[in-house]
């Protein structure tokens, strides 16, 4: 076990919340840590910073630095001072958590096993829908504000539902469903206020939207990584809907390996494009293709597929497991 953990200012900040994004995280932080060897660095790369506290760990000259990202990204892209900083001093470096190669495994699947709401197949089957897509957005990510923007442009709007957090400094209003979830789990893990898009980490949200609508749009946290895939790209998975995303460009790629149908005989491949407006424009493209389909028949169409990816869903607990499990064993076989 290691005495030596490094935690940013924010993320001792964050954990004081005591939400159940936070508990979790610190259980497995803590599994972790017991695992390493006593001269190992454990860095917690969440909000990670070059700080006095990490100055200090480094000088205790440990033999390896375990990088881990959990609840959030993997942010090597675009904290390069910070994870230069650590190869700087630290020559022998595992990263593990989001981090594509031997140490990937997903916090977020471990959330989902334990946290999330348990839907009878009944309660979420279409049968009446209203509307072609659902997209759903809390934070202003700038690919989110463009696929909306694009929405827009193209007279999309009146096809979904869409929501999309605003902007106070520049007076920019949030975008609201007429009818949402309020009190969800998420809200304590961010600084929630009342009439916020609500922080729904833990179900599909309300059913009454969700069992209107077909298509899944998924905007996930990042573009720029190599594959976060959080809570957002499960719920249409959990929820037998059809799904696109927008997201890191390996998402799909392990949703393949996990053994998901991500629908390419019907959406194409245009997740594949490097440039994250090209993957925008894909998604634009397939709704003005669909926006006169026949709902309903589509969904019977694609049914006997939505569900397998749903049943799907436990062989890849257990897929995330056994990749914890081989953490595990690599921090104790060099440690």
């Amino acid at each position: 076990m290691t005495k030596l953990v490094y935690y940013s200012s924010l993320f001792k900040n964050y954990i004081e919340r005591k939400g159940i994004i936070d508990n979790l995280e610190l259980k497995y932080i803590k599994e972790l840590t017991s695992f390493c060897s006593p001269t190992d660095l454990f860095i917690n790369s969440i909000w990670g910073e070059v700080d006095d506290t990490l100055i200090e760990l480094i000088k205790q000259k440990p033999s390896r630095a375990i990088v881990y990202s959990g609840m959030d990204w993997e942010n090597t892209v675009c904290q390069k001072d910070f994870h230069n900083f650590i190869n700087k001093h630290i020559k022998n470096t595992l990263y593990i958590g989001n981090s594509d190669g031997i140490g990937y495994f997903s916090f977020w699947l471990f959330f989902i096993e334990k946290y999330y709401k348990s839907y009878p197949i009944e309660q979420i089957e279409l049968n009446n829908p209203k509307y072609l897509y659902i997209c759903l957005n809390r934070k202003r990510h700038p690919h989110r504000v463009e696929l909306i923007d694009r929405l827009k442009e193209e007279g999309l709007f009146e096809y979904g539902l869409v929501s999309l957090g605003g902007d106070l400094k520049n007076n920019i209003p949030q975008l609201n469903l007429n009818v949402d979830v309020d009190e969800v789990d998420g809200n304590r893990a961010t600084d929630y206020k009342f009439g916020d898009i609500p922080n729904d980490i833990s179900s599909i949200g309300g059913l009454a939207n969700w069992n209107n609508t077909l298509i899944n749009i998924v905007t996930e946290t990042t573009t720029h990584t190599h594959t976060f895939i959080s809570e957002k790209t499960w719920k249409p998975i959990l929820g037998l809907r059809p799904f696109m995303i927008v997201g890191d460009y390996k998402i799909y790629s392990y949703l393949k390996d996990y053994g998901i149908d991500t629908f390419d005989d019907i959406f194409g491949t245009g997740y594949e494009h490097p440039w994250v407006y090209n993957r925008i424009e894909w998604v634009i493209n397939n709704l003005k293709k669909y926006s006169s389909t026949n709902l309903l028949d589509m969904y019977k169409d694609l049914y006997p597929r939505l569900v397998k990816n749903k049943l799907q869903l436990q062989k890849i607990f257990k897929i995330n497991s056994s990749r914890y499990q081989k953490v595990i064993n690599l921090i104790n076989r060099n440690s």
